[in-house]
């Protein structure tokens, strides 16, 4: 998945601060409700993200060859599925994340 942040977007507006006093049926004065303000908001990525980001802007990482291949062993049921490599495989993926 492949998510990209486009800097400058408009047409999103903030709600309406919603004060209690003006729930309750009092009225605010002009200068209180001008004084409140959106926050700017701010984002921070941790390394891991900032990891990840440059990760997927460094290139094509999928095969696309290999895909075309099991694309077309899938089609024409010539696809073997090996369970024990499987099995090898997921037993190491397992060992690799328990010692991260």
């Amino acid at each position: 998945m492949n998510n990209t942040i486009k800097p400058g977007l408009t047409g999103q507006s903030q709600p309406p601060v919603r004060r209690d006093d003006a729930v309750a049926g009092g009225k605010a004065d002009a200068a209180t409700s001008s004084s409140i303000r959106p926050s700017d908001d701010s984002v921070k990525l941790t390394d891991s993200a900032k990891a990840l980001d440059s990760a997927s802007r460094a290139g094509d990482a999928v095969d696309t060859q290999r895909v075309e291949r099991v694309r077309a062993s899938l089609a024409d049921g010539s696809y073997q599925v090996n369970p024990a490599n499987i099995a090898d495989k997921l037993i190491a993926s397992d060992q690799a994340l328990a010692k991260a």
